[in-house]
């Protein structure tokens, strides 16, 4: 009887027909004796040690990567640069704008022409030379003066040009360094 239970037995798949197999492994589906079991758990334990000692390996790789990333700081004041450049260009701009609107909504020159004429006026007067043609071109200039002020409202827009870029659009690319 005993040597039908022993032959019932799988055989231990690491020394074959010499010893009856009596633990199997969930994991690979393969049966072993008692020496070979502890054989194999301990191969699967040093599988285990390799790939934590992988997972170390990859982890010290990551934070040495991470205090590359210190030496990126000069990219990232390069982004900062391009930032300033880029809104003292749309600031510029925006003044020159500004400069046009207040040039063309102005009444310098109204106000310049009618200084002159005042100028003029007074001149003529103290020297007492002026005579009725005189008196008829001041009233006219006057006169020119007041309709301009008067209808004075001149039409301004804003227009964007899209083919003039004004800043350019940055991007940041990587390469792979091995």
């Amino acid at each position: 009887m005993t040597s039908l239970s022993v032959s019932l037995k799988p055989p231990c798949t690491a020394c074959g027909n010499k010893n009856a197999g009596i633990f199997r492994c969930e994991g690979c589906l393969q049966v072993f004796c008692r020496k070979h079991l502890n054989e194999h758990r301990d191969f699967l334990s040093y599988q285990l040690d390799e790939i934590a000692q992988e997972h170390d390996i990859l982890q010290q790789t990551i934070v040495e990567n991470e205090d590359k990333q210190i030496n990126h700081l000069p990219i990232l004041k390069q982004i900062d640069q391009w930032e300033k450049v880029s809104i003292e260009k749309i600031q510029q701009t925006a003044e020159e704008a500004r400069i046009q609107v207040k040039t063309l909504t102005s009444l310098q020159t109204a106000s310049k022409e009618l200084h002159d004429l005042a100028e003029r006026l007074e001149k003529a007067r103290i020297d007492d030379d002026y005579v009725e043609t005189d008196l008829r071109t001041w009233t006219n200039m006057l006169q020119k003066l007041k309709d301009d002020i008067n209808t004075f409202s001149p039409s301004i827009s804003i227009q964007e040009n899209p083919e003039e870029i004004l800043v350019a659009k940055i991007y940041v690319s990587t390469t792979l360094q091995q």
